[in-house]
């Protein structure tokens, strides 16, 4: 039985190999069980830290379809009012012409229009002619320029609209690109879990981890509310992208947590990191938010000075962890004084 599970082992680590991108996998091969995790831990950070990236420029994207969209009304609205405005200097123009005949006749007027016309239809067009007139600006610089301002600020809204679309389409192409990598990075980290399965029970439950950490202390207040809504959700499966019920990213978790505090977090670790006051390793206390590698793509939420909870990775379950083993710390953050 020990000669098979040797025999186990020497397979997956084969296997493994083949696996792991180069910018991953160590200089030596992986001889030992820890070893073999080292393996898979690292391409599920990698994964963790491009699907970090991935929400971000999901974001993004958003934001500039928003202001693409908005860009464009501005645009048809301002092409509008530039009509407009020619159409009524042409009417003006249609006028003044108009006024010129009439006054060659000395006939301005909606009386001498009635007491010189011929016909019912002859009254009629004079009449028309007299009220065009009437409404006659007599300023035709001004309309000109209004014209020529209304025609500057639809330039300026289509050229804003182009620029708005421009920026949609690279955040686009970055979006695609980054998704790419975390379809591939997703695949491998799918293999490297079936070849864990094949280790045998003994070392299997070495990916597991500790799951009794002891007794836990939770404080009153807002802290104490969010605290004990994260800690509630152990057991529940790591899903990039997910914001629960039913499973959790880290950061989702911890925009979730908040939020069951009636505080409103940012939805990416990056983001969440620069939110509240900076807190010294020595000073943490539970709640505060601990931000992992650099740049920032893992958070937990501690529970007290020691122990944290998070939602680690792929293959892996929201759990609490020690802090100082989850990875190397780049800031912790107080939110909740």
């Amino acid at each position: 039985m020990r000669g098979g599970a040797v025999a186990s082992l020497g397979g997956v680590i084969v296997l493994l190999a083949t696996l792991v991108p180069s910018a991953v996998a160590a200089a030596d091969q992986p001889t030992t069980v820890a070893g073999l995790l080292s393996y898979y831990y690292d391409l599920s950070r990698e994964a963790e830290r491009v699907n970090e990236e991935l929400l971000s420029l999901q974001e993004q994207l958003t934001k500039q379809q928003q202001l693409a969209e908005q860009a464009s009304t501005r645009a048809e609205e301002a092409r509008a009012v530039a009509d407009a405005a020619s159409g009524r200097i042409g009417s003006a123009r249609d006028a003044d012409r108009v006024a010129g005949a009439l006054a060659a006749r000395h006939d301005l007027s909606a009386l001498s229009a009635f007491t010189t016309s011929t016909s019912p239809d002859d009254l009629l067009g004079k009449l028309e002619a007299a009220s065009l007139v009437a409404h006659l600006t007599g300023d035709q610089n001004r309309g000109d320029a209004a014209v020529q301002e209304a025609e500057q600020a639809a330039a300026e809204a289509t050229a804003a609209e182009t620029e708005a679309t421009n920026a949609e389409a690279g955040v686009r192409a970055s979006t695609s690109s980054v998704q790419q990598r975390q379809t591939e990075l997703a695949a491998q980290i799918e293999q490297v879990s079936a070849a864990l399965e094949n280790l045998p029970p003994d070392q299997r439950s070495l990916l597991q981890g500790i799951d009794d950490y002891g007794e836990v202390s939770i404080p009153g207040g807002a802290v104490g509310a969010m605290l004990d809504f994260a800690l509630s959700q152990t057991g529940k499966p790591y899903i990039w992208g997910a914001v629960g019920p039913e499973s959790y990213d880290c950061s989702g978790l911890v925009q979730t947590a908040f939020r069951a505090a009636g505080v409103t977090m940012p939805r990416v670790s990056r983001d969440q990191a620069r939110v509240g006051q900076r807190v010294d390793r020595a000073d943490v206390r539970p709640g505060d938010l601990i931000f992992f590698y650099e740049p920032v793509h893992h958070v937990a939420i501690a529970v007290d000075d020691t122990r944290a909870v998070h939602a680690p990775s792929l293959g892996e379950t929201v759990k609490m962890a020690l802090i100082d083993e989850i990875g190397p710390i780049t800031v912790i953050r107080r939110v909740i004084a």
